[in-house]
């Protein structure tokens, strides 16, 4: 059949793999995974290839075929991707993709010229508690590696004050025991470390809530002289609670800060299917309540692209259901974040396409917008069409299943927007094992929304 697809990795040059579109698709996905170990993108004068210590190495057996050189590697820059038409940047790639060691949790934020971004490792990998931390000083173009924070995992950056935190869990998806809980769970205590000198060196994590608990790189906001994050309690099932502590306070003691009751996601009346929630964006509603809009697991063809939405009682410090939403958000951790220029709110999200739908896969990630909002409630795609979405000639099934661009984070930068995202694309051995983390400026993102 006609060429449809080049997959292409950083890995040392043997050919460019091409595809038929007559090749039955179970055998076409084995050759994708082939073509993933075996061809290379070549970098760029601009980046650089780095070996440990900076990387993460593997553990345990891989399924690397005798021609790919041992060990891991990263690839760091801010190039434009040599074989792609999407309007990313490639700030980390880690490879080869038949170790198994994947990048995850991306986050970003800005301080006047200065952007700082994070990310962390998962799959067969020993740095599964440790984030990596870069710096950028002309937007986006360029990246520095500036350090490594060990003991900590699935952590948002952000400026607070004359410093910059991040915040996360010193666990991760494997599960174990973390007092006072008695059985292993998901997660671990919560943790926050802090940068007095813009990402060069950090504080170690300090433990701000014993226990098991997840997150993701959500958002910090700030309403009436209070700091609010969103948080998991994994010893309720996947119980969605709010953290918040006092702006002015030292929010590195554990004594600053105070939480609300677990919820866990009530069935829907139009699916009363048994559901979960998770990596919930915590906003300033326009009523000025703190609400959690949560991502949904569990999506079906009965009940597709929906978030759910609760509300922190202050009176009784418990979460309330308020109720689920239609709008762009697939089975991914979707960002939302509200404009300070405006009254509105922004979301970068995944959601599930009607072409996902119509091969019945609704956990699809691989279709990223840009969706604005005035009341949090109702959602429109910006300009009704997707920021990034697969260009690898994949078939509809083959590209839900092989490409990702998920996990967004986002700030606002003057006019535009910046983000960077946790990306399966072009090598990667399937769309939830990313082997990039991309960078990505929305410029003019009201005039697009308008």
């Amino acid at each position: 059949g006609e060429p449809t697809h080049h997959l292409r990795s950083r890995m040392p040059s043997i050919f460019v793999l091409t595809i038929g579109t007559m090749m039955p698709t179970q055998y076409r996905s084995i050759v994708v995974i082939l073509g993933c170990l075996l061809t290379r993108a070549p970098g760029t004068a601009a980046g650089r290839v780095m070996p440990l210590p900076h990387v993460a190495e593997a553990k345990g057996s891989t399924s690397c075929p005798p021609v790919v050189p041992p060990g891991i590697f990263a690839h760091v820059s801010g190039d434009a991707m040599e074989d792609s038409s999407l309007p990313i940047k490639e700030l980390v790639w880690v490879g080869p993709e038949c170790r198994r060691v994947f990048v995850g949790t991306p986050s970003v934020a800005t301080n006047e010229n200065l952007m700082l971004a994070t990310h962390d490792f998962f799959g067969a990998t020993t740095y599964n508690d440790t984030v990596q931390c870069y710096a950028s000083t002309d937007g986006g173009k360029s990246w520095t590696f500036l350090s490594n924070v060990t003991g900590i995992y699935w952590a948002n950056i952000f400026f607070h004050g004359q410093a910059v935190y991040l915040m996360g869990v010193a666990g991760d998806d494997i599960h174990k025991t973390s007092p006072p809980n008695k059985t292993p769970m998901k997660g671990g205590p919560v943790v926050i470390a802090k940068s007095s000198d813009s990402g060069h060196t950090w504080t170690e994590p300090q433990v701000l809530l014993h226990g098991s608990f997840q997150t993701a790189s959500t958002p910090i906001v700030q309403s009436n002289g209070k700091l609010y994050r969103s948080m998991e309690d994994s010893s309720v099932g996947v119980g969605a609670f709010m953290m918040w502590a006092d702006a002015d306070s030292d929010i590195t003691l554990a004594a600053s800060w105070t939480r609300s009751s677990a919820l866990t996601a009530p069935p829907a009346k139009v699916s009363p299917k048994p559901r979960d929630w998770q990596e919930g964006s915590a906003v300033v509603a326009p009523s000025g309540e703190v609400w959690n809009i949560l991502r949904v697991n569990k999506q079906d063809e009965t009940f597709y692209n929906v978030a759910g939405v609760t509300v922190l009682n202050t009176t009784s410090m418990e979460m309330e259901f308020m109720q689920y939403i239609s709008g762009p958000f697939g089975t991914s951790k979707f960002m939302i974040r509200k404009d300070p220029m405006s009254a509105r709110y922004y979301s970068l999200s995944t959601n599930v396409t009607n072409k996902a739908a119509a091969v019945h896969n609704y956990g699809a990630r691989n279709n990223l917008v840009l969706a604005v909002s005035e009341d949090l409630l109702t959602w429109r795609v910006c300009q009704q069409k997707a920021l990034l979405t697969d260009d690898t000639g994949l078939s509809d099934l083959d590209s839900a299943r092989y490409t990702g661009f998920e996990y967004p984070d986002f700030a606002f930068s003057g006019g535009d927007i910046v983000a960077t995202i946790r990306t399966a694309y072009r090598g990667a051995v399937s769309s939830g094992s990313s082997n990039r983390i991309t960078f990505l400026r929305v410029r003019g993102y009201a005039a697009q929304c308008a």
